[in-house]
């Protein structure tokens, strides 16, 4: 057989010839199997090829390392990274010398494998280190969550980096600090600096619209952002830009899927006022969610009562449906949920609002009844309306959290506030961005 021919042999259907053919590989076979690695028409799969380079050792390894060299500039083919990152913890001096390259997208690859592979974490931790202050920020980021995947055991060193340098790594250093345990392994010297530097950002900061992949919210119509805080019971405020609090919003409903799903409830973003609302967002204030909904209601019950008004709302960016909930003078006018497939028959209270039933006529349809069924026609319409009812009915009724951007007016500051959960079980973890 030609090389060419054992290399084809690989991806035969028969298992004895692919067998054979992986006996009679030779080191003059790299360049073949390499070749095929980057052609996304090879007749071998690409675990086929993975596979057989992983055997054959460091000198793949090398040969591997040697083809991503003389690929283009930020043109690394991806099945050749994954060949790179894949040869386990046998190349680890590998990629401990890769992170020195040059070309950041192999620095970055040497990191992800060695937080793979690696399972002597101290030494692991010491050679990564330098590149928590790498001058390219893909391969910082993967510094910093290499570090968060190791937890809480590099913590003592990271504490250190933040006194001690190198320089160039501090900053990473705390990022890290903030993936892995947030404020419990945060200085108080730092927390103190973080918000000095979060002062400075207020000054010039200006209010970005709610754009959360999940996004809850709590509306009422007052300046009083600390009587508000008050009634909800929300405590430990601290200021930070307006983007800063809607990444926290957004990465907090994310959670909940680990050992704690109460950990969403944790945190939320108090706005400043904005065109004479005040907005509390985050996964708490959901009306629909089941260990929720009876405190939602509860709460916008005490807020109307004080402040005439209160409404609370989900709604989802993917189209996985909408919640609202409406209270005047201390009384819920409102509340109902859509969920394409789900019976929330659970969360229905009062009669339909003017809004719904302008929004049916504008459409054509029927007034909503309670003795009336759509037909599948009917239903169908109104579901496309109701994907989306609390943006457009919280706009209708004030303020529709999507459409708030520069030109809203603005006054005050707005702050990340623990809840009763947070109190409880800590400021959840990871470091926060704009």
């Amino acid at each position: 057989m030609t090389t060419l021919e054992l290399v084809l042999a690989l991806g035969a259907d028969d298992q004895a010839e692919r067998d054979a053919a992986v006996a009679d590989l030779g080191s003059e076979i790299l360049p073949v199997l390499i070749g095929q690695l980057q052609d996304p028409g090879s007749p071998v799969s690409e675990p086929v090829l993975l596979a057989v380079l992983r055997r054959m050792g460091m000198e793949a390894f090398e040969a591997v390392l040697g083809a991503l060299h003389t690929s283009a500039a930020g043109e690394a083919p991806h099945r050749l990274l994954r060949a790179f990152a894949g040869f386990g913890a046998a190349a680890l001096d590998g990629y401990f010398g890769a992170l020195l390259l040059s070309e950041p997208i192999l620095r970055r690859a040497a990191v992800t494998a060695i937080s793979r592979w690696s399972s002597d974490v101290p030494v692991a931790a010491r050679q990564v280190l330098p590149l928590l202050g790498d001058r390219d920020t893909k391969v910082r980021q993967a510094a910093v969550q290499a570090f968060a995947s190791w937890g809480t055991s590099v913590v003592p060193l990271l504490q250190v980096v933040r006194v001690d340098g190198p320089g160039a790594a501090r900053a990473g250093a705390l990022e890290a600090l903030a993936e892995i345990g947030g404020e419990a392994v945060i200085s108080a010297r730092d927390i103190a600096a973080l918000e000095r530097l979060a002062r400075i950002e207020i000054a010039g900061d200006k209010p970005v619209p709610l754009s959360c992949c999940f996004l809850s919210w709590i509306a009422v119509p007052t300046g009083d952002q600390v009587g508000v805080m008050e009634m909800l019971g929300l405590s430990q405020p601290r200021p930070v830009p307006f983007s800063v609090g809607v990444y926290a919003a957004d990465i907090d409903s994310h959670g909940g899927l680990d050992a704690d799903p109460l950990d969403v409830y944790r945190r939320v973003f108090v706005t400043p006022e904005l065109a004479g609302w005040t907005l509390v967002v985050g996964s708490w204030c959901d009306p629909s969610a089941t260990e929720r909904q009876n405190e939602v209601l509860e709460a916008c019950e005490r807020l109307s009562t004080r402040f005439g008004r209160a409404q609370a709302f989900w709604w989802s960016a993917s189209q996985d449906g909408s919640a609202v909930l409406i209270a005047e003078d201390g009384v819920v006018l409102r509340r109902f949920g859509y969920f394409p497939g789900e019976d929330v028959q659970h969360l229905e209270l009062g009669e339909p609002l003017a809004y719904e039933q302008q929004r049916r006529a504008a459409l054509g349809l029927p007034t909503l009844a309670a003795d009336r069924v759509d037909t599948q026609e009917e239903a169908d319409e109104w579901t496309w309306e109701l994907l989306d009812l609390a943006p457009n009915l919280a706009g209708a009724l004030g303020l529709n959290p999507l459409s708030i951007d520069a030109a809203t007016p603005t006054r005050g500051t707005g702050k990340l506030a623990l809840t009763e959960y947070g109190r409880q079980l800590g400021a959840p973890p990871g470091a926060l961005r704009r």
